[in-house]
């Protein structure tokens, strides 16, 4: 039996570095730390924060590089839910017990966590998941001209309109754009010799897009910042640009970002493999929300430390770092032996056969 290759590092470190930007936005924007009064240190600010949608469409762009081109496996949305449930009902009733304010709101959302826009990624991207064999089935055998068109009529509504006028279009949820950047790695993947991936293969070029544009976004926004035009209609573009999926700055960031890493050849280091595969782990732990408030201003006193860019890098690593040793535990004494028992194993052979089923080409 042939063994199975290691899994090469280059876009799992990508996932990492995405991950401490995310928690970067959510500390600069959920914890009080952020100070704009001065123009450096809003620039330092904004910066911190600049980066998490962006981040979040590199990481749909990884997962669907590769499920594109693979069987369905039911074991990757059943473990996301499983992984979901067993932070937000344990962490939510810990917080309970040690006299935290959880509501009975609180506890409703930690049963069916998934249900609700609290953990907002998570959730669209279990629809994703979900929602993996229609698409292959739909991409499959699909004329290049024709998946080209797909993309250009879904880009109407879902890119080029947020892009011009700055707010959401008719398809405005986040999931429909989920499932645009999972036809658009099919495409890049499936015919690399176009346009875009040219471009992006060049690493001048896709580090100029890919720490230009946010650069670009962020030197703005931290003038208007600063300046307290945050009423202006320059603001309300820059901010949206910011938080928008499918604003075209964002998602060519995001594309170039991911061709960058795509061709870098780090072999397979067993630290940065083991360390992002604990990413949507410390996603969804650092932002249950009744721990969320508690972890910034009651561990690490965010507020109390108000403009420090040193300690605000400081919690960001320390963040990580506590999350994914958590994770770490969770997933080898909770997560393996659930994945290892008969009911899991029975339910991924009856998914992966419907999957199959529904994949599976008509002669």
């Amino acid at each position: 039996m042939p063994t199975k290759a290691p899994r090469a590092s280059n876009l799992e470190l990508l996932r990492i570095l995405c991950m401490l930007l995310i928690i970067g936005d959510h500390l600069t924007g959920q914890g009080g730390i952020a100070d704009y009064s001065t123009l450096p240190s809003s620039f330092v600010f904004c910066l911190i924060g600049c980066g998490s949608r962006i981040a979040c469409t590199v990481f749909v762009l990884v997962g669907s590089w590769f499920m594109c081109e693979q069987p369905f496996k039911t074991r990757r949305p059943l473990s996301l839910w499983l992984s979901l449930w067993l932070y937000t009902v344990p962490v939510t009733l810990l917080c309970r017990l040690a006299g935290l304010d959880v509501s009975l709101g609180a506890l409703r959302w930690a049963v069916f966590p998934a249900g609700t826009r609290q953990l907002w990624f998570i959730s669209d991207y279990l629809v994703l998941l979900l929602c993996v064999p229609l698409l292959n089935r739909l991409l499959h055998g699909l004329p290049r001209r024709a998946h080209k068109g797909v993309l250009l009529v879904l880009a109407v509504p879902l890119v080029v309109y947020p892009t011009v006028f700055g707010q959401d279009g008719i398809l405005g949820d986040t999931a429909w754009m989920f499932l645009y950047d999972y036809l658009l790695a099919a495409y890049l993947r499936r015919w690399p010799d176009n346009r875009l991936s040219r471009l992006l293969n060049r690493p001048a070029a896709a580090l100029v897009l890919g720490l230009g544009l946010p650069l670009a976004n962020t030197a703005i926004r931290a003038v208007l910042e600063y300046r307290g035009a945050t009423d202006s209609k320059a603001f309300q573009y820059i901010a949206y640009y910011r938080t928008a999926l499918g604003a075209l700055p964002g998602l060519l960031a995001a594309l170039a970002l991911f061709h960058f890493f795509k061709n870098l050849d780090l072999g397979s280091n067993r630290f940065i493999n083991g360390l992002a595969g604990t990413t949507l782990g410390v996603y969804i732990l650092h932002q249950v929300p009744v721990l969320r408030d508690f972890l910034w201003n009651g561990i690490f006193r965010a507020q109390a430390h108000h403009g420090s860019a040193a300690y605000t890098l400081l919690v960001i690593v320390l963040t990580f770092a506590g999350c994914a040793a958590i994770d770490t535990l969770r997933t080898r004494f909770i997560m393996q032996p659930l994945q290892r028992s008969r009911a899991f194993t029975a339910l991924c052979a009856k998914g992966d056969a419907l999957a199959a089923e529904i994949e599976k080409q008509s002669d």
